[in-house]
């Protein structure tokens, strides 16, 4: 369906040459501490071939890395949701983990490439919140940075991550849900766009969330306390892309967010993967 998005430009800030040192010497630092596994799969999807998607499991560690960055972020987050709605501590709590595990699937995939493919002459990626010195007291201004050395550009990229808990099989998802994109709401009148975006979902319910579709899928909460938890990078879009071929969907939370639905429209975990990284091939 998508133009490859290395037809797509759109103007990325530039660095010296000293902060681009920096960026090198920091994104190569082994403070990660990533131990997830990392599977490729590939679902159907009606009028395309296979949809490529990464299954993420996140295990003790990882938990623990993600805790301990919510219980630094909690008391500086907004506690209503996008719709207004108000969180109690432990809700929000939880939210920010389930961010920051999708995080850092995504971070270890790009990583994982840079590397397989032999670009790390090239590209560096590294985590706002693995670098930053505000102490968690101001607003992400992205959650990703790519950098490319031969052109000294760094691009932004936003991690969308969501619950799923209402349909059956788990594969369904490339066909009922979308990637998401910048939103707009009562408590966020405007969000400036990011260059990329990934999607990542879970196939499962939070536990402030009642079960009442009848569906079994595990809760969230329950997989934290066991110190395993499994995520789905589904893809996601370059910001022309969303700009184009997205529209403004207000069915989440009360908030207007520039989606693309479904997710089949949208690029693949490999589509993006080649994008984001320059490639114009269509393996992993």
């Amino acid at each position: 369906y998508a133009t490859r998005a290395a037809q797509y430009q759109y103007p990325s800030r530039r660095i010296s040459a000293k902060a681009r040192h920096r960026f090198f010497v920091a994104a190569r630092a082994t403070d990660l501490g990533l131990k997830m596994n990392i599977t490729s799969t590939k679902w159907p999807c009606p009028g395309k071939s296979l949809h490529s998607v990464i299954e993420a499991s996140f295990d003790v560690n990882d938990i623990r890395n993600a805790a301990a960055i919510a219980e630094a972020k909690v008391n500086f987050i907004n506690a209503h949701n996008p719709g207004g709605i108000l969180r109690s501590p432990d809700v929000i709590k939880n939210r920010i983990i389930a961010g920051k595990l999708a995080d850092s699937a995504v971070l270890a995939m790009i990583e994982q490439c840079i590397a397989y493919w032999g670009l790390s002459d090239l590209y560096a990626v590294r985590e706002y919140d693995k670098h930053r010195s505000d102490n968690f007291e101001n607003p992400d201004p992205y959650d990703l940075e790519i950098i490319n050395f031969r052109t000294q550009e760094i691009k932004t990229i936003e991690v969308r991550s969501s619950f799923c808990y209402r349909l059956a099989p788990v594969s369904k998802i490339v066909e009922k849900l979308s990637v998401y994109g910048w939103y707009t709401s009562a408590n966020k009148p405007a969000e400036p766009p990011r260059d990329w975006y990934f999607q990542v979902i879970y196939y499962l319910r939070p536990s402030d969330i009642e079960n009442q579709f009848g569906i079994n899928v595990g809760v969230f909460e329950d997989q934290l306390y066991n110190g395993s938890v499994t995520a789905y990078v589904v893809g996601g879009a370059p910001r022309p892309l969303l700009e184009t071929a997205g529209i403004n969907r207000t069915d989440q939370d009360g908030a207007s967010y520039r989606s693309i639905y479904p997710v089949c429209r949208a690029y693949d975990c490999i589509e993006m993967l080649n994008a984001v990284l320059g490639r114009n091939g269509s393996g992993v």
